[in-house]
């Protein structure tokens, strides 16, 4: 079996018609199978089956909000994490998914290909977003942010979304 790796990027709705085009997807598959026949000689038959796809997220969002929520919404969803660069033995891990280098890696290395700058620390005496944020069963790791750019309009220099 092999995995191909891809980011999406577009309006939600549109993606998850793209994910359930890929769900939907079945290929032939050889598989080899023992038999016995009626005097219990035993044989080895090749069948092919159709198998399902299987799409398994690894999901990259960008999330926008204003520049002075970053820090409110950090907290909220309480990124950054204490991830370490190396895994530690099993039983000893504190949330890596991956063996040798450890989540904290990959995620500076998504940082720095986006081009974002690093998450602020933890700091609840900084606030958290008042609305609260359904996370139950769902991983959350944060790579990092990157402020929007400025435009100039009639009415002066504001955020440009």
């Amino acid at each position: 079996m092999a995995e191909i790796f891809l980011l999406t990027r577009g309006h939600m709705d549109h993606v998850e018609k793209f994910i359930r085009s890929l769900r939907s997807q079945f290929f032939p598959m050889k598989f080899k199978k023992k038999v016995k026949d009626a005097n219990g000689q035993e044989y080895e038959i090749e069948t092919t089956e159709l198998i399902e796809a299987q799409v398994r997220p690894y999901q990259l969002y960008g999330f926008v909000c204003p520049d002075e929520f970053v820090q409110p919404m950090c907290n909220n969803l309480g990124i950054p994490t204490t991830e370490t660069w190396f895994n530690k033995n099993p039983g000893e891990q504190s949330g890596s998914f991956k063996d040798g280098f450890g989540v904290k890696a990959y995620l500076e290395t998504l940082r720095l290909l986006l081009g974002a700058e690093k998450l602020p620390k933890l700091d609840p005496s900084k606030g958290i977003w008042h609305v609260p944020i359904y996370r139950n069963y769902v991983n959350v790791l944060g790579i990092g942010w990157h402020p929007d750019g400025k435009i100039n309009t009639i009415a002066g220099e504001h955020d440009a979304i």
